[in-house]
């Protein structure tokens, strides 16, 4: 797995300059480039549950950053759907109008294509599930061997801002407070009351900070205008995160998770990060995501989990292009429906 994290590292310097102060960071070409590094960390964190990892160089740094990272790695994901959700809406007239159908249903939709594939596929192998994952599969409630959560709590997160965007175009305020209150009440009925497991709750304060980020952009761009200001702020966010990090970590998860966004996006003001590999990668992070477990389940079924590196020799070329392919597949359905 360290190998990975290596070439992970080489790609990321392909590309990388330091042009100072640029106002594009936030732009989808950046963003893409940034979501493309934690689309890999995501898919080497989920290769790494199908394997046994030893306890030598080959895994130990690769754990030691999967730890320290945890579900940060998802973290700008829910920040760039927030913050590009209220950039859309301040900019677009009526643009809620068709969100629901556009947006929330567009993904529910891809997803339970991947899901489809997953029930027919295993299918072929003696794989069961209990009765109800099959019913809740398709909202993301619950799963046939892929990933879930994430699909169920965007989906979600979008219902949110959906209602958030309408209450602020009806009064011209209150849309932000509405957000993070329903955001705040989504994680009491997710982890009281549904009593799911944390990682379905603890990122997912950063997309209310998304929107909030979008809503003071030009006061932010004002204060990173001054000399030496990226630097200075990325520095002091830096070592906020890495205290909160140490000190309180799991107890506070979703403020470490906004700082850790924060980080991210102040370095990304002054850093340039981009590649081909890593917009595509950014580009297609949501088909990633839904297809990358079903290679891991059939290889793991023939036994090739037994030899990590063929494993992943395997894996990840397949996942690659399952992802493109099923990319080209919405294209088209979406060009039939939303055309």
């Amino acid at each position: 797995m360290t190998i990975l994290l290596l070439i992970l590292v080489v790609v990321c310097l392909w590309g990388l300059r330091f042009p100072g102060y640029d106002s594009s960071y936030l732009s989808p070409d950046r963003a893409n480039a940034i979501k493309g590094i934690f689309t890999f960390l995501i898919l080497f964190s989920h290769l790494s549950g199908y394997v046994v990892l030893s306890d030598s160089w080959a895994d130990v740094p690769y754990v030691r950053v999967q730890e320290h990272l945890g579900q940060l790695i998802v973290a700008m994901f829910f920040f760039y759907s927030g913050y590009g959700i209220w950039e859309s809406f301040t900019k677009k007239p009526e643009y809620e109008k068709h969100f629901l159908g556009r947006r929330l249903l567009k993904i529910l939709l891809h997803f339970d294509i991947a899901v489809l594939l997953f029930i027919l596929v295993q299918a072929f192998l003696p794989v069961t599930y209990p009765v109800r994952n099959y019913y809740l599969c398709w909202i993301g409630w619950e799963d046939v061997g892929n990933s879930n959560w994430f699909i169920f709590v965007i989906l979600c997160l979008y219902l949110i801002a959906w209602v958030a965007m309408k209450l602020e175009r009806v009064f011209r305020k209150g849309g932000i407070v509405a957000l993070i209150i329903l955001t705040a009440g989504l994680w009491g009925c997710l982890w009281i009351l549904a009593g799911k497991d944390r990682w379905w709750v603890d990122t997912m304060a950063v997309f209310p900070l998304g929107a909030v980020v979008s809503t003071q952009k030009k006061r932010l761009e004002t204060l990173l205008q001054r000399q030496g200001v990226p630097y200075l702020l990325s520095a002091l966010f830096l070592l906020a995160y890495f205290v909160a990090h140490h000190l309180w970590g799991i107890d506070i998860y979703g403020g470490v998770a906004c700082l850790f966004c924060l980080v991210v996006m102040l370095f990304s003001s002054w850093i340039k990060v981009g590649n081909p590999v890593l917009a595509w990668a950014g580009k297609n992070a949501f088909t990633i995501y839904i297809i990358q477990r079903l290679p891991m389940i059939v290889f793991s079924f023939y036994g090739l989990n037994m030899h990590p590196v063929l494993f992943m020799m395997a894996v990840i070329p397949v996942t690659f292009l399952l992802a493109e392919g099923l990319s080209r597949l919405y294209k088209r359905i979406d060009k039939r429906i939303y055309a």
